[in-house]
């Protein structure tokens, strides 16, 4: 998850997560879930997926982690049902007791974690699984955002920020990776996606919520509001398309690994 919690804002971060709960029917499909079932949800965000996962595992338990401390505090005030936790990607395998869980679901955040910091986060996963659990992650691969990104690169270059801040992995290398984490890969493919982003304030917010954080840590601080508006207004002259819409062509990692 990003090095720079701070700069993720929970109320605009939940306004923005449509084009993701679109995907939500997909991700659990096949997941067991039934009552008693103990869930993490990792990189749960403003913790409108974790609160959906409540009523289908009750009495079982949720608990949410986020890097964000704003993203924490607007879930607990929303999302009462289930519990959160500040915490890192990195450090979930000492966060909670081993075997703590039968599922993890993980969507839109094992990409922020850096590439070498990739074997330990799975690690600590499988640790906190019980065996037989279920790893379940959505995450960004080879080629999202491609269009975006090519944007969104060229004028961090003007800034003197970082490229591209992702992991996007290809299949064969991440399900490598799970295999010595100790988990057996039932499925790790691309699933390439066109996501609804209508017109320019979807698209801004989608930017300012969930794209520009990965590139601000590497802006000098006192730059980053005009960094951050040179962006958006770069992306609406170069990314709409010809229907009009602000769509994005994404392309996740779909994961399913049993412990």
């Amino acid at each position: 998850m990003s090095s720079a919690p701070g700069l993720f804002d929970g109320d605009l971060y939940a306004a923005n997560t449509r084009h993701h709960r679109a995907h939500d029917d997909d991700i659990l499909a096949g997941v067991p879930l039934v009552p008693g079932t103990d869930v993490l949800d990792l990189g749960c965000g403003s913790g409108d997926f974790t609160a959906r996962l409540v009523p289908l595992v009750e009495p079982g338990r949720v608990v949410g982690v986020d890097v964000s401390p704003s993203q924490v505090a607007h879930a607990r005030a929303h999302h009462p049902g289930a519990e959160f936790v500040a915490g890192r990607a990195q450090d979930v395998g000492s966060l909670f007791p081993p075997a703590s869980f039968d599922v993890v679901v993980t969507v839109a955040t094992l990409h922020w974690v850096p590439a070498a910091e990739q074997p330990g986060v799975l690690a600590g996963v499988a640790r906190v699984l019980r065996p037989g659990g279920v790893l379940r992650a959505d995450l960004g691969g080879a080629g999202q955002i491609a269009a975006a990104r090519a944007v969104l690169d060229e004028v961090s270059a003007r800034h003197g920020g970082p490229a591209s801040p992702w992991c996007f992995p290809e299949p064969a290398a991440y399900a490598a990776q799970l295999r010595a984490a100790g988990l057996r890969v039932e499925r790790a493919r691309l699933v390439h996606q066109r996501r609804a982003f209508p017109d320019a304030a979807a698209f801004e917010g989608w930017l300012r919520s969930q794209v520009l954080p990965a590139y601000l840590p590497g802006v000098a601080a006192g730059g980053r509001e005009a960094f951050a508006a040179e962006c958006v207004g770069e992306g609406l002259a170069r990314l709409r398309r010809d229907d009009g819409s602000y769509d994005q062509d994404y392309v996740r990692l779909d994961v399913l690994a049993i412990r």
